[in-house]
């Protein structure tokens, strides 16, 4: 069959690819075919027949929504009797419809009644009937309103939901013309809906409409529309923000671009109301006897200045360190970090990376020359194997999980491995419930089978594996150690289930990987993902499209923070800091004499706090990170804040770390700003400035620039940011090839080595990034952990993340869109420890480790197996790292806040 074929619409020839659907060709060639129940996202439905043609042999009337175009058709769009059946199709639905509109949606119906010249009542055939028929309306969600008199039952909504989402939350209730949308069981407010607002940006007669901003939305149209990226997770959607009055008003997600395609979670869409929070920082403060009163820039930049020089001469720049933000953009950091090796004169620069995915980064650049995904998300809709381990992807990247549960749809089975229930497990084929602690040996086992079962790929493995079988057989020595019966007692999961993971795994032609912080957040996080690239490489399920490994970055620019340099190891571009020839090449760029850039691995995250707790590091700048409530020890970390002679925070609100500061810095949100992102598939995006900043709040990346030029370390006279990108991609190889005039309408994945280089969607399909350019095995022993459960403390927590919170709250706590689905800290305790402990459901308890205590409140769930316990981190009332400790991965140097020993008590009430 050919690929491309030519088809006639009204006597004009296209050219089209076979198999497309009719209507959207047509609308690809501007031949405007009306429809109301058609999305190009959807599958079809022929429902409201307005998009009927005539196709030559063919009976009747056809909806071309419903027809694939063949070579040689000829389909007739127009004419006298098409546009008159259409006229009474029209007219027909309106006599059911409540055509009362406004300008707070839009309104597809409304346009077509307008075409079509049936806005007067005079001029339609049908009475109307709407107000008879009592439709029901479900006002009951957080963040939507259904109204049945304005729903045409085009099916939309639902597929979205379905086909889109993959939630299946919204079916019709009722028969016939009186047929309405419910979700749930009914009462939309008590369904399994979690707010995502598919339905919403789908809805073609605002029948579905949002709650938030409807008054001001409803009195006129917004002043502008801006595209930009999400300020929350690693996904990187592109929205679409409009603007009322210096103030956002609706998000909506971008059509027809990756990497969402149009999709968003609920605080893609809904999380933008903490930009205009009054709650935001307007002006620099100083504290002054121990309260903080505002000052002007002048005298805080000065101070700033003054202070850093001071300690920087008398104890050297080592004494001195820095905190970025995987909440800023690429310039922004990229500033930041320079001014770090610049003013400072050291590589203690580090970010919360290093609390979330360093372990992963450590382990893939070892083995694989990479740290970063290799592969692209809609990549998961095609896959034949989906393992996702240690990632509660619906809540943590949701809209990844849209393309997951598309490709487990299709046909891919999905394996989960996970210590606790996920939302995810629902469509999984397998849900392997490994105990805490316990994944390198579950991963050595499923080796094991791979290799007992001559499912390996030897031609890979010879080929592509440095060392080639003689490596192999190393891993194959440690793999015997390892069979099923042997692991199922260390972990807890079935013998079967470890050979049946195994199985799908190796035997699928292209199999992917998705990671997440369940992994790499122990002190044995590296080892983890050792085993699992080892599994990765001996099957060959990395470099060729579709297969690979990928780990979904938290938090929205944790990729990009490293890929400009962040990191106490690398300059941007992961060019070691200990690499001479790049720190000349660095040092010309940046004018900066070689000699003033030091050389020396700098201190990384966690242990600049031990630093600043030995009296070793005496000043600190951070911007947009709140290691009060995000490091390991909540006590150790406040007394290294304390015990430092200077702290600066650049924040947008008060947090518990903007506390301890002696100068707050007031920062800018995403919105406010100019800039670059990069995504979990490496996929740089433009930030557009959609507001302006509140107050006397400057560019986070300008005062930056200007405490540098104080300190004697002038920068360059960036003009705009688009300058500071042109000096990233000149020092950063794997963007040389990217500037802000490719990067207006979609985003492009590194490596982009120049600029006719169209980006890289899959990495290693020739070569590993290695010196030899072959993939290392690192073959691991499982190691038990040195926490334990004891009589004392006879639970073991874990933590993570929630869908209606983020991070540390900063900014999703302040939507009521958000908070109206959660607020409360919570911890989850099997039921039979909560009998054990005669503990009832949704008591207010105690929660007690070695290293602190918290508050919190109960919930009972089979979600966690017994003895174990999980905790959202999200809470500052309920801070999770009160009760972590800071032991950390030799390797990567990530602390284990997946696993700590504690004692749960009931308060006294």
């Amino acid at each position: 069959m050919k690929d491309f074929i030519t088809i006639k619409i009204d006597g004009k020839e296209i050219n089209a690819r076979a198999g497309e659907n009719l209507l959207e060709v047509a609308r690809q060639h501007n031949i405007q075919i009306p429809s109301l129940c058609y999305h190009r996202k959807l599958s079809p439905t022929g429902a409201c027949r307005l998009c009927i043609t005539k196709v030559k042999n063919m009976p009747g009337l056809v909806a071309a929504c419903t027809v694939t175009v063949e070579d040689g058709m000829e389909v007739t769009a127009f004419d006298a009797e098409l546009e008159e059946t259409r006229r009474y199709l029209l007219d027909y639905l309106l006599s059911e419809h409540n055509e009362a509109s406004d300008s707070s949606y839009d309104d597809e119906f409304k346009a077509l009644v307008a075409r079509y010249d049936l806005t007067d009542p005079a001029r339609r055939q049908f009475p109307s009937l709407w107000e008879s028929l009592e439709y029901p309306q479900d006002d009951s969600s957080p963040i939507l309103t259904y109204d049945a008199s304005k729903c045409i039952k085009c099916f939309r909504c639902i597929k979205a939901c379905d086909e889109v989402q993959g939630k299946n939350v919204l079916s019709f209730a009722s028969r016939g013309i009186t047929s309405y949308v419910i979700g749930g069981l009914g009462v939309w407010g008590e369904s399994e809906c979690d707010g995502c607002g598919e339905c919403i940006q789908l809805c073609p007669t605002g029948a579905i409409v949002e709650k938030p901003n409807r008054k001001l939305l409803s009195a006129a149209v917004p002043d502008k529309y801006v595209n930009t990226i999400c300020p929350y997770c690693g996904v990187g959607c592109l929205i679409e923000l409009q603007i009322k009055g210096n103030r956002i008003v609706r998000a909506n997600g971008v059509e027809g671009l990756k990497p969402n395609d149009g999709r968003l979670c609920i605080k893609g869409r809904f999380g933008y109301e903490f930009v205009g929070s009054p709650d935001r920082l307007t002006s620099p403060m100083i504290k002054r006897s121990g309260e903080f009163v505002e000052a002007d820039w002048d005298e805080v930049l000065e101070l700033i200045a003054s202070k850093f020089s001071a300690i920087k001469k008398e104890y050297g720049g080592d004494a001195l360190a820095g905190y970025a933000s995987a909440k800023c953009t690429n310039e922004d950091n990229y500033i930041f970090q320079k001014f770090i090796r610049t003013a400072f004169g050291t590589n203690n620069v580090d970010y919360c990376t290093r609390l979330c995915h360093a372990s992963t980064v450590t382990a893939m650049l070892r083995a694989l020359g990479d740290g970063a995904g290799s592969n692209s998300i809609e990549d998961y809709v095609s896959a034949d194997c989906i393992l996702v381990i240690g990632n509660n992807m619906i809540e943590t990247h949701p809209v990844t999980a849209t393309y997951v549960k598309k490709g487990a749809g299709n046909g891919a089975k999905l394996i989960i491995i996970d210590p606790k229930w996920t939302p995810l497990v629902k469509n999984a084929d397998l849900w392997l419930q490994p105990r805490l602690g316990t994944d390198v040996a579950l991963l050595n086992g499923l080796i094991h089978v791979i290799i007992e079962e001559n499912r390996f790929d030897r031609d890979f493995i010879i080929n592509r594996i440095q060392g080639g079988l003689e490596a192999f057989d190393e891993l194959r020595q440690l793999a015997a150690n390892y069979p099923p019966d042997q692991v199922s007692a260390i972990t807890g999961v079935k013998p079967d289930q470890i050979t049946a993971a195994a199985r799908y795994y190796a035997g699928a032609s292209r199999a992917l990987i998705a990671t997440g912080m369940g992994i790499s957040q122990q002190v044995t996080g590296t080892h983890t993902v050792f085993s699992l690239i080892n599994m990765c490489l001996i099957t060959g399920q990395i470099g060729k499209v579709g297969a690979g490994i990928n780990p979904p970055r938290g938090q929205n620019n944790v990729q990009g923070a490293s890929d400009v340099g962040c990191s106490p190891l690398i300059y941007p571009g992961y060019i070691p800091v200990t690499d001479d020839e790049n720190r000349r090449k660095v040092a010309a760029v940046w004018s900066s004499p070689y000699e003033a850039l030091s050389g020396r691995i700098g201190l990384t995250t966690v242990e600049i706090m031990q630093a600043a707790h030995r009296g070793e590091i005496r000043g600190m700048y951070i911007m947009g990170e709140n290691p009060m409530l995000t490091d390991p020890n909540q006590r150790h970390v406040r007394e290294a804040l304390e015990r430092m002679e200077f702290v600066v925070v650049q924040d947008i609100f008060l947090t518990e770390t903007t506390e301890l500061a002696d100068v707050i810095v007031p920062g800018t949100a995403f919105a406010e700003k100019n800039g670059t992102f990069v995504n979990s598939d490496r996929r740089l995006g433009r930030v557009r400035r959609a507001v302006d900043p509140p107050g006397k709040a400057r560019q986070d990346w300008k005062v930056l620039w200007e405490i540098a030029a104080r300190m004697g370390h002038p920068m360059n006279d960036y003009r705009d940011e688009s300058k500071i990108f042109d000096e990233i991609a000149a020092v950063t190889p794997i963007m040389a090839g990217i500037s802000y005039d490719r990067l207006e309408e979609e985003g492009i994945q590194w490596p982009c080595p120049d600029k006719d280089h169209p980006g890289t969607g899959t990495l290693f399909l020739d070569r590993f990034n290695t010196p030899g350019g072959k993939a290392v095995l690192h073959p691991v022993d499982y190691t038990p952990q040195t926490e334990k459960a004891t009589a004392d403390h006879p639970l073991l927590l874990n933590t993570g993340r929630i869908l209606y919170q983020y991070h540390t709250c900063t900014m999703s706590r302040r939507n009521k869109a958000l908070t109206d689905f959660a607020n409360q800290s919570y911890v989850l305790m099997h039921p039979d420890d909560a009998t054990k402990l005669d503990l009832e459901d949704e008591v207010q308890v105690k929660v007690v480790s070695r290293q602190g205590e918290i508050r919190t409140t109960l919930r009972i769930s089979e979600e966690v197996l017994p003895g174990e316990l999980f905790m959202p981190f999200h809470f500052g009332e309920s801070p999770v790292n009160a009760l972590t400790r800071h032991e950390l991965d030799p390797h990567s140097k990530i602390a284990p806040f997946k696993l700590t020993a504690c004692r749960v008590e009931k308060l006294d009430s």
